[in-house]
């Protein structure tokens, strides 16, 4: 009897407790401190981060309403839908409606961009992986793409540096999904992000505030019809540009040109050669 009496107090306590073990369905103790709030958020975006980054491939729908500088001053109201598709490590097409009309394709050899409205295309050698075509796109041609940041290989490392601070704030339901909302700043960006908490830690909203960026000022993005294992046709990463389209380089930064010989690096085409 005092056997028994002692496991069921036992187990009282630990149910009291909320450790009744994996079965119990209990959350983990809200974090109270700064440092428990940042070690969190980091546990949330890197399980998010390796179950993207595990995907061979993925498609996911994001929409967008940006906030960009005008040349004139003052700022404008962009809204697009993205259709993005990847295969790593070395495929990306996505597809831009609203007030722009774009395509890019990445075939694992350089990057075709085409911009519907203008009728026009461009394109680049690139290198052999998605990855590192990511870092060119930014790096030389000034392309602001925050979406861009949950396709590479580890989207934990994109979007977290050693000086990022914030973490976990709580959990909100965002589109009727249970979500864990964090909430980061960095050097020029303050940025929150609400990933699924049941089911696949996948994005459903972001946001963000850029006070670095030349162009892009804010950005509300929410993320739709997630599929972590798409059926994708070769050809979906084949460029396909209508022929009456005409070809204009893609133009690079000038501190760029300022430091890039007659062949840039791994064999890039010198500004405004078109792909071979």
């Amino acid at each position: 009897m005092r056997s028994l009496e002692s496991s069921t107090r036992g187990a009282l306590v630990l149910l009291v407790m909320g450790t009744a073990g994996p079965g119990g369905g209990c959350r983990p103790a809200e974090p109270r401190t700064e440092a428990d709030r940042l070690a969190r958020g980091r546990e949330v975006i890197e399980r998010m981060s390796v179950k993207l980054g595990s995907a061979r491939a993925l498609r996911v729908t994001t929409h967008e309403v940006r906030e960009e500088a005008k040349s004139s001053g003052g700022t404008r109201p962009v809204t697009l839908t993205r259709e993005t598709v990847v295969r790593r490590p070395d495929r990306l097409y996505f597809k831009v409606s609203g007030d722009r009309e774009n395509e890019v394709w990445y075939d694992g050899v350089g990057v075709t961009l085409a911009l519907h409205k203008e009728k026009v295309f461009a394109q680049s050698r690139a290198p052999e992986t998605l990855d590192k075509t990511l870092d060119v796109i930014a790096e030389r041609y000034g392309f602001s793409a925050p979406f861009a940041d949950y396709v590479y290989s580890s989207p934990a490392k994109a979007l977290l540096a050693e000086t990022t601070t914030g973490g976990w704030v709580g959990r909100e339901t965002v589109d009727g999904h249970p979500t864990d909302h964090l909430a980061f700043k960095d050097k020029g960006v303050e940025w929150d992000l609400w990933v699924s908490a049941e089911g696949d830690p996948v994005p459903r909203k972001a946001t963000a505030v850029f006070s670095g960026e030349p162009r892009l000022r804010k950005l509300a993005m929410t993320f739709t019809d997630w599929d972590l294992a798409p059926q994708v046709a070769e050809d979906r990463f084949a460029p396909s540009v209508p022929e009456d389209y005409e070809g204009i380089a893609m133009l690079q930064r000038a501190r760029i040109l300022r430091n890039l010989p007659s062949e840039g690096e791994g064999g890039e085409p010198a500004q405004g050669e078109p792909k071979k």
